[in-house]
């Protein structure tokens, strides 16, 4: 008897570290990939302590007006933190795109020229927090979109293509 408990011990302590391990494992985050010098993942509460802006957006979708109070870091400054890639010619960053992936698979690509202040000057943002809660994953927001439909829920992935 005192060998099964010493074994039930033993398997028990083995499944909760297994379920702790499959629980960080699955903790919603972030990976900067492509054509980065330094490629990165990033948890959901580092994206939360980097500085965070703030979006106020009204959408409409195929189910309505879709209304966006938000907050999370830039785009733009989750790209300049694996530094872009850029070849050595002019205006090389305007040949560049970000390829933003949710966990489904649904995927939107945002031309660098859009958010470049001297372009577009648009000010996407990789959000957090929504309408005042946190959320379980990130999700980009693309003020000045007339659609949601770049909006991207549950975002794992941008590949700097």
């Amino acid at each position: 008897m005192a060998q099964f408990g010493t074994a039930f011990g033993w398997t028990t302590g083995l499944a909760a570290l297994l379920f702790m391990a499959v629980a960080m494992a699955a903790e919603p985050g972030l990976a900067i990939m492509g054509k980065v010098a330094h490629p990165q993942s990033l948890s959901l509460a580092e994206l939360r302590a980097l500085p965070q802006a703030h979006v106020a957006v009204t959408q409409t979708s195929g189910h309505g007006p879709v209304v966006l109070d938000c907050q999370g870091p830039a785009l733009s400054a989750l790209i300049d933190r694996a530094a872009p890639v850029l070849e050595g010619r002019k205006n090389a960053a305007l040949a560049l795109s970000v390829l933003v992936t949710a966990a489904d698979g649904y995927a939107v690509a945002l031309s660098f020229g859009e958010f470049d202040p001297n372009y577009g000057g648009a000010s996407p943002l990789v959000a957090t927090d929504c309408g005042g809660k946190p959320l379980e994953a990130p999700q980009l927001v693309v003020p000045g979109d007339k659609h949601a439909g770049r909006t991207v829920h549950h975002v794992v992935t941008l590949e700097i293509r």
